[in-house]
């Protein structure tokens, strides 16, 4: 299929390159053809303007030496000469018309004309200037009788002669050659027509071969369109299995976490209470006053608070208790104040008048951002002070936590790397919120999420009914 596609572009650009190679050969004989014809009615044209007026010429000093012929006046010897002067420069130019070089454009029976017309010019103005030497020499009355002779006469209807016989070649000369113009205009729309009708033909096999390739990108544009469907569908099912397994992870993370807590605090817990007042009670029923001795004892003692203590900020960091007892707000006052006291950061925080009731899932995952968040500022951003807000915003829940470090580059805000990042986001959006990390012109470093109230909150407690024998 993919050969005889490019063996049917090959063909068609053959055609193409045919049917330029014959416009342009059509083109270039036209020119030529008219071109020609144009010089050959253009040279027509000059010679009988110039035997027009080698005729003019011819009568006019004809007229003007009878003239002074017959009134002795030489005022008409003037316009004589000048129009004799005139004759020879004129017959040069039309004998140069009639050149032999000029096959062509010049039959040899006009040629021949032309050279008797010569001749005849040349007797004419013989006889003009026999008959003033004759005047000259011998009076007016003998050069009166040479004009009265049938001599000028015949050689000016000889010349007139010539002259329209000339007319009539230069007539059939141009009958010819527009003759030839329609032929070869004729020759020229025909061989035009034919290009016009392979031109038609190209273009009902281009069509023909545009529809059958448009069928095939049709085809394999439904065909990838398919496959791209199939595709998103298992996208779509793998994105969604992976955040059900996502989210059932965190959620038995959370579990593991909130059992190990319980654990860490009612055995281990219980475990250092009990060491604790042991060691209590032996340093008040074994007095001694061995100093040694009491700081060991103090010591001991001091080591169990520390352990204790420790104790107390795993379980909290594993699963804050305050969460459970009293609620979000104060767990996220509490971790915001620890990790700032620990960091050595001043901190600002404003909350709402109110406690928010939300969902167990929901408010672990608001704690985890806010402690997450605090936990990239002291482990990254070298920040200074840092500001957290919870606020109730219309019907969303917004959860901000900014601090003034060095901000995060814009590529590791969606680096795959980024676990932490990617962990926040994926907990926003598990419950149908927005998650943006943004770096302030001000510097530093603005994470905020969106939270919809409808999907996080705690739907209120059904009013509870007093059956009727309660009533009685």
């Amino acid at each position: 299929m993919l050969v005889s596609g490019r063996a049917s572009r090959a063909i068609a650009l053959a055609i193409a390159f045919l049917m330029l190679v014959a416009l342009v050969v059509i083109a270039e004989i036209g020119q030529s053809g008219q071109r020609q014809i144009n010089r050959i009615i253009s040279l027509s044209q000059q010679r009988q303007v110039l035997m027009a007026e080698l005729l003019t010429e011819l009568s006019d000093a004809e007229a003007d030496q009878r003239g002074f012929l017959l009134t002795n006046d030489d005022k008409y010897l003037q316009p004589y000469q000048a129009a004799r002067d005139r004759i020879e420069p004129t017959l040069d130019q039309l004998t140069d018309l009639f050149r032999d070089n000029d096959r062509l454009l010049v039959s040899v029976g006009q040629r021949d004309v032309a050279r008797s017309l010569r001749v005849l010019v040349g007797a004419k103005l013989g006889e003009l200037a026999a008959s003033l030497a004759l005047y000259n020499s011998q009076g007016p009355e003998q050069a009166l009788g040479l004009v009265r002779t049938d001599l000028g006469s015949r050689t000016m209807a000889d010349i007139r002669d010539a002259v329209s016989r000339l007319h009539t070649t230069e007539r059939d000369a141009i009958s010819v050659a527009l003759d030839r113009a329609a032929r070869l205009q004729l020759v020229s729309r025909a061989l035009m027509g034919g290009v016009v009708l392979l031109n038609i033909a190209l273009l009902i096999l281009a069509a023909a071969l545009w529809a059958r390739q448009a069928r095939r990108r049709a085809e394999l544009t439904e065909q990838l369109a398919i496959e791209n469907e199939e595709l998103e569908r298992r996208v779509r099912r793998r994105t969604a299995e992976l955040s059900a397994l996502s989210s059932h992870l965190q959620q038995l993370s959370e579990k593991e976490k909130a059992s190990l807590a319980r654990e860490l605090h009612d055995e281990l817990g219980g475990l250092l209470i009990a060491v604790k007042m042991d060691v209590s009670w032996l340093q008040k029923r074994l007095p001694n006053t061995n100093a040694d001795i009491q700081s060991r004892f103090t010591r001991v003692i001091k080591v169990l608070d520390d352990g204790v203590d420790f104790k107390r900020r795993i379980v909290e960091n594993l699963r804050p208790t305050l969460l459970d007892n009293i609620g979000l707000l104060p767990a996220i006052r509490w971790i915001t104040q620890e990790t700032c006291a620990r960091a050595g950061l001043r901190c600002t925080e404003v909350y709402p008048d109110f406690d928010l009731r939300l969902i167990d899932d929901a408010a672990i995952m608001a704690f985890r951002l806010v402690q997450e968040s605090l936990v990239n500022v002291v482990k990254h951003a070298r920040a200074t002070d840092v500001h957290v807000e919870v606020a109730v915003q219309g019907d969303e829940l917004m959860i901000l936590v900014q601090d003034n470090g060095g901000g995060i580059d814009a590529d590791r805000r969606e680096a795959v790397g980024s676990h932490g990042l990617a962990t926040m986001r994926h907990r926003v959006r598990s419950f149908g919120g927005t998650f943006e990390i943004e770096c302030p012109p001000e510097g530093g470093t603005r994470v905020r999420a969106r939270l919809p109230l409808a999907a996080i909150v705690q739907p209120p407690a059904p009013l509870a009914i007093p059956s009727l024998a309660s009533a009685r």
